[in-house]
């Protein structure tokens, strides 16, 4: 039977899928690290093979979590959090494939039914067993459009969830749907949560392998080890405390001074030298994972005119953005980066992507914008300073075609709201992180979705393109639709991408053992991890 090669985003390799679908209740006992990890794997130099309990491991992060409950926050800087507090039906393994996690296994008998048989035994951090009855509730809120989530677009194919018993679930979806198991094991998409919840954003409750303890806004994030945890001996670590910074050099200083065990940077100018300058420091540089879009508000003048919005992409002068703000270190991005099936290598033709600020002018003048036009504020993350630099190069460039836009930083917070709600004036950029498929990020688009509809998208052609996608089973196939889609997005110009990037390059001591860095840059294997000093 034929393997595929692992690839971050394809649900399963190809043996699994076939026993899946043939019926077979997969049971992989999986009950310790050591099934996934071998002692001081990917360790530095002075590695132990041995794991030792205790200690508490120190995180250097930056940016402080925008919401704990999984189902409702939207904001990559929840997911470091969420990835230790909760737990899911499956999960990413080292080698970024699928595995069971709070399922034992389970059998796919067709294309739209997934049967899941649980662990026994599972708790909750409050205490309360965890049976099939919770994961009803946690994906039943999660397609409630009147709640809201926004995990409900990457769950869209789900008609139903039904409890068969206290420790089966089935789950039906409206049409075969290639991202789905992607999703499932992507925390916080598949996070399950109690019946009950409470306040999940002020007293976070899980099944994960740390307990939430305190918060201090901007200063400390203290988890402690959920003793009670599934996986026989883990964890290892007593505590991970999670210490915030705001930018590069305060963070690598506390690096430096072992303030810190463990942190990642954004801008991969700044990585590099570090991990030539500090030989027990290990590095791990990410997958292109990251793109910087602008968003457009589509929903009235000016960028309801097709013809407003090309222009904005001929004045874009990509190349130089790549150049000047990441020095080279990424590449020209499309909506789905390289990294992911079907994503764009930055070569080759976009519709609308050459630099021509000529042709930008002659649009907005038969537009009715002969003069030139101004687009009040463009919206960007103040806390990114990529981002910003980024921002005001394109200002610059978009000058030169007589488009005049003025610079707002503001916080995240506000900000994501504004994206979600669709509540912007004109332009916005939030960038976008490493995603489990790229139906996730080609969703935004999706008229059907609530994103899609608050920006403005109305768009029957691209939603049934999306559609057929998101059904398309076979790899090569859903490439080539991946594609398609892109350039129609590119011809319509409904957002801008400008670049494409790893997302973070992570550092850490070689005091700390057992840590896998994954594609996806969220810190899972904290639960591996211990130690040596």
């Amino acid at each position: 039977m034929q393997r595929n090669t692992p690839t971050p985003g394809l649900p399963l390799d190809a043996e699994y899928r076939a026993l899946t679908r043939r019926g077979v209740l997969l049971r992989l006992g999986l009950t310790t690290g050591a099934a996934l990890l071998a002692p001081g794997m990917l360790a530095g130099p002075g590695r132990a093979d041995t794991p030792r309990r205790g200690g508490a491991l120190r995180i250097g992060a930056d940016a402080d979590p925008i919401g704990l409950d999984p189902t409702k926050l939207a904001a990559f800087s929840s997911f470091d959090f969420t990835a230790l507090i909760y737990t899911g039906l499956l999960r990413w393994n080292a080698e970024m494939k699928i595995e069971p996690d709070l399922a034992t296994g389970f059998e796919q008998p067709d294309d739209t039914t997934y049967i899941f048989t649980l662990r026994q035994g599972v708790k909750f951090h409050n205490g309360q067993v965890l049976t099939a009855h919770d994961v009803k509730f946690t994906f039943d809120r999660i397609i409630n459009p009147d709640f809201g989530s926004p995990r409900r677009v990457q769950f869209i194919d789900l008609r139903e969830v039904t409890v068969i018993d206290d420790h089966t679930v089935r789950f039906d979806l409206k049409q075969p749907s290639a991202p789905f198991l992607a999703y499932m094991a992507t925390n916080p998409n598949g996070a399950i949560i109690p019946r009950e919840p409470g306040d999940l954003d002020a007293a976070p409750v899980g099944t994960g392998p740390f307990v939430f303890e305190s918060y201090q806004p901007n200063v400390e994030f203290t988890l402690t080890a959920n003793r009670d945890y599934y996986e026989e001996g883990l964890p290892y670590l007593d505590r991970v405390v999670f210490r915030f910074y705001r930018d590069n050099a305060t963070i690598l200083s506390a690096l430096r001074t072992k303030a810190i065990d463990m942190t990642w940077v954004r801008d991969p100018r700044v990585a590099s030298p570090v991990t030539r300058a500090m030989p027990d420091i290990v590095s791990a540089p990410g997958q292109t994972s990251r793109t910087f879009p602008v968003w457009m508000n589509l929903k009235a003048p000016p960028f309801n005119d097709v013809r407003v919005r090309r222009a904005l992409s001929l004045a874009t002068n990509r190349t130089e953005c790549v150049q000047t703000v990441l020095a080279g270190f990424g590449k020209v991005g499309a909506m789905i980066p390289e990294s992911h099936v079907g994503g764009w290598d930055g070569t080759g033709e976009m519709p609308y992507y050459a630099h021509d600020p000529a042709a930008a002018k002659a649009l907005l003048a038969e537009a009715g914008y002969p003069g030139g036009i101004d687009l009040g504020d463009y919206i960007v993350v103040a806390a990114n300073p990529l981002d910003v630099a980024c921002a005001q190069i394109m200002q610059q460039q978009w000058a030169a075609a007589g488009i005049t836009v003025r610079i707002n930083p503001m916080e995240t917070a506000p900000l994501l709201a504004m994206w979600r709600e669709g509540s912007f004036p004109t332009l916005l950029s939030v960038a976008l992180a490493w995603n489990p498929d790229a139906d996730a990020i080609l969703s935004y688009l999706n008229s059907g979705g609530d994103f899609g509809r608050n920006l403005g998208m109305a768009d029957a052609e691209l939603d049934a393109m999306l559609n057929s996608a998101r059904s398309e089973l076979d790899p090569a196939a859903r490439s080539d639709k991946h594609m398609a889609i892109q350039r129609h997005i590119a011809e319509q110009a409904y957002c801008l991408q400008i670049y494409q990037y790893p997302l973070r390059w992570e550092l850490w001591w070689n005091s700390v053992q057992g840590y896998v860095p994954l594609s996806a840059n969220i810190r899972s294997f904290v639960r591996t991890t211990w130690l040596t000093a």
